[in-house]
């Protein structure tokens, strides 16, 4: 009877105090990637250029949304800014297919430069069909390469 009441406690403290290994934490493929741990900085850099993305997407809708052509030139100009550097960057998952992953770089930049063309000309509704042409290699970035 004593041996029921105690082992639930003795199991209880065993899982708060045994440290668990680092490596049994994050994605599979996240542990089988050592360029996570490799270069920590060039990973940050992309981080913050994704988030720099998302940023920009977001001013971008609000300005097609809201006719805001000088929140529309800022979005894009940020998007195109955040594209600095990304020779550099690594997909997290498929990484024996980096060139397609830098070949979606390229083309989001050409469809930037659209972007940007139809945002000049005051044209948001065209501003918004390229708009939706660069969410095209966003989502299939993602799809491919994003854990």
């Amino acid at each position: 009877m004593i041996t029921r009441q105690i082992l639930p406690l003795v199991s209880l403290a065993l899982c708060l105090f045994l440290p668990f290994p680092v490596a049994c934490y994050g994605s599979g493929e996240h542990k089988e990637a050592p360029h996570h741990m490799e270069n920590m900085d060039a990973m940050k850099a992309q981080h913050e250029r994704m988030a720099n993305f998302k940023e920009a997407a977001d001013m971008i809708s609000n300005a097609i949304i809201h006719s805001a052509p000088q929140l529309a030139h800022d979005g894009a100009e940020k998007l195109d800014r955040a594209l600095i550097g990304h020779e550099g960057d690594m997909p997290h998952k498929n990484r024996a297919h980096v060139k397609e992953f830098h070949r979606l770089f390229v083309e989001l930049g050409k469809r930037t430069e659209n972007l940007k063309s139809a945002i000049k000309a005051d044209d948001l509704p065209k501003s918004a069909v390229a708009y939706g042409r660069i969410l095209e290699v966003c989502a299939t970035c993602h799809k491919k390469f994003r854990d």
